[in-house]
């Protein structure tokens, strides 16, 4: 029987590939051989469809899926094979083989397919990075399976299935299920859940993995920031969300459940990703959290979205960040991507501000032009301001955040395409001296001092952070955030308020009020690199770089001492530039220091392009006045008023 199985499969795949034309050939869509298989995003109602939108308004997405499925069959697995982190993009990779071979019928497709397939089952162990590598292998294995499962030798079906249930079973019994806002739970839910789609009706461990994964999924979604931010910053907010996204399509195609009817947060989140871009570069981010400023951005986070939620602003930025070589999951894209959402322009529909309101990211830009300046500005709690106050937060253990930074009151500046005030990024260990705000007697914020963010720690403060007001208007922009409660008790202090106003397009004020229970030390920082020419200047500081510098004029406390220090920083985005890839780079930052129970610190600092001349700016009762390129500009300072009051009148 084995030898008359095998010579038939041979002349099935023999008459399907000599069908073919040429290796791209669509499918003429009348191959349905099992009702049952696919069920996850492709299926059988909906594969005519997909055959006909990779000839017409897809086919540049279908073209790089095919470029992508033919680069990995060529590769060859390497033989010390494993699933740690680096290889992830096996199992994110691997769904293209199916989704090739299901609209070509070649069959390089399903050998190559069979190759890795078999590849991955050799390698004894899946660990990896937490479950991170397993689950990669988990979703992406159990994806093809379903769409191979009609071309896939029945001992192979079997030998994935028997691996598919153990490595699932290994992942819900050491996931980290309490981790809502973290992308690990995100992940390992959907490769659960994945491999729960996949099993037979009657498979009795089919309705344990998707009452798993329905648990958490429901437990993610219920918990999700109000405001569709992620605290955890763009970078783990697209790694996250990418696998989820993957899951909860899957579900519905294959008629276990529609979860993206009450997701409120799906239906905001791509805003997130809109309003961190930068001016000059959509796939560049403000990179608050463990974030690289240059990130992989696959479109297809936000065309599902923009589908499910008929939004046309969403829709045209996702046409921004596509693409034009292949990437691992560039068949997400073109499954994706539905051409019947017109694009809204996203210039013209979002304000320069945005407020989100959970988490306290706030950001500002002077317009949506590509030398406009961009500000960024954090102030809230580590699992956003609903969540914090939930009675159930502490046994669920804070939810998981920890790639946040301990960074209240940070803030960064990008003008004219280039980092002036900068963030970092993933730096090995989470420090508040690394961020744009303030020491007090040396201490800094609660949760730092380790690899990850100790949340816990840093939730457990009482009040957390908030932004106490929010405003914009067409000459400026301005935001109050006061820290509550966030320093450790070692640096006695009381309270640290910071009011920035952005005044457009290039001037930015911050006026700090502290207060210690006795007399202190307060450090004010400004990040900068060691690619930025820094120079001491009467009135205060230039941070130079090519195509633009940032002035910096410390107006108050008088007799502020200042120097500028630089240490080598264990981050990976110190630079804020993919041209650079460093694990360790030089930091430097300009202190302004001064002593007392209680201080204000009035700095101005003022963008210009390169060829502008630095600006005169000084204080006389009170008035700001800053000259610049021959405009004056007049500010009152009032730090006497109530705090959350409005202390810049502009």
């Amino acid at each position: 029987m084995g030898l008359i199985k095998t010579i038939l499969t041979v002349v099935v795949i023999f008459t399907i590939a000599c069908s073919q034309t040429a290796n791209t050939n669509i499918n003429d869509g009348t191959s349905k051989i099992n009702d049952n298989y696919p069920r996850l995003i492709i299926t059988e109602d909906n594969i005519d469809d997909l055959i006909h939108k990779a000839e017409t308004t897809n086919k540049h997405l279908y073209d790089l899926t095919i470029q992508l499925a033919d680069d990995f069959i060529e590769e060859e697995p390497a033989q010390d094979l494993d699933a740690n982190n680096r290889n992830r993009r096996i199992g994110e990779s691997l769904p293209s083989l199916g989704l090739a071979y299901q609209l070509t019928r070649d069959v390089k497709y399903l050998s190559g397919a069979e190759k890795w397939i078999r590849a991955i089952l050799d390698v004894e162990s899946w660990e990896g990075s937490q479950n991170l590598g397993r689950s990669s292998w988990v979703s992406g294995l159990a994806q093809i399976y379903d769409w191979l499962y009609n071309y896939l030798d029945d001992d192979l079906k079997k030998s994935i299935v028997i691996r598919l249930t153990k490595e699932a079973e290994i992942v819900k019994n050491t996931a980290s299920s309490t981790r809502a806002l973290s992308n690990h739970l995100l992940i390992e839910t959907s490769a659960i859940g994945t491999v729960g789609l996949i099993l037979e009706e009657g498979d009795p461990n089919r309705e344990r993995f998707l009452s798993q994964a329905n648990e958490w999924t429901e437990y993610i979604i219920q918990n999700a920031p109000l405001d569709g931010s992620w605290g955890e910053g763009v970078q783990y907010w697209q790694y996250g969300t990418g696998y989820f996204l993957r899951y909860l399509e899957g579900a519905k195609t294959s008629g276990y459940h529609d979860y993206f009817k009450d997701y409120s947060w799906l239906k905001k989140t791509g805003k997130f990703l809109i309003h961190f871009s930068v001016p000059d570069k959509t796939t560049r981010v403000i990179n608050f959290s463990d974030c690289n400023t240059d990130l992989y951005l696959p479109a297809y986070l936000l065309y599902l979205p923009a589908s499910k939620y008929r939004d046309g602003v969403v829709q045209d930025f996702a046409l921004e960040i596509q693409d034009t070589i292949p990437h691992k999951l560039s068949w997400m894209d073109f499954l994706c991507y539905d051409a019947s959402v017109s694009p809204i322009d996203y210039k013209s529909a979002e304000m320069d501000f945005h407020y989100f309101e959970d988490h306290g990211f706030v950001t500002m830009r002077s317009s949506w032009k590509e030398d406009a300046t961009l500000v960024g500005f954090r102030c809230g709690p580590a699992p956003g301001h609903a969540n914090q106050v939930k009675p159930e937060r502490v046994s669920h253990r804070g939810y998981g955040p920890g790639h946040q930074h301990p960074n209240i009151n940070h803030f960064v500046i990008y003008a004219n395409g280039t980092w002036l005030a900068i963030d970092p990024g993933y730096t090995k260990l989470k420090e508040t001296r690394n961020h744009n705000t303030i020491l007090v007697n040396g201490k800094g914020q609660a949760g730092a001092g380790e690899k990850w963010l100790d949340y816990m720690a840093f939730q457990n403060r009482e009040p957390a952070p908030k932004i106490m007001l929010t405003e914009t208007r067409d000459e400026y922009d301005y935001v109050i955030g006061n820290a509550g409660n966030i320093y450790v008790d070692e640096a006695g202090l009381e309270y640290f308020e910071r009011q920035l106003m952005f005044i457009k397009p290039n001037i930015i004020i911050i006026a700090d009020r502290l207060k210690a229970k006795a007399g202190s030390s307060f450090e004010w920082s400004l990040q900068a690199n060691e690619i930025a020419n820094i120079e001491k200047r009467a009135s205060g500081y230039e941070v130079e770089k090519e195509k633009a510098s940032l002035s910096m004029f410390p107006l108050l406390p008088s007799g502020v001492s200042s120097e500028v220090t630089e240490r080598m920083l264990e981050a990976s985005d110190v630079y804020g530039s993919s041209e650079y890839d460093q694990d360790e780079a030089r930091l430097r930052t300009i202190k302004l220091k001064t002593t007392g129970s209680e201080t204000n610190y009035l700095v101005v600092l003022t963008v210009n392009k390169p060829g502008e001349t630095r600006p005169v700016v000084s204080i006389n009762d009170g008035l700001i006045r800053i000259v610049k390129e021959g405009e004056e500009i007049l500010v009152n300072h009032h730090p006497e008023r109530e705090l959350s009051t409005k202390i810049l009148d502009y």
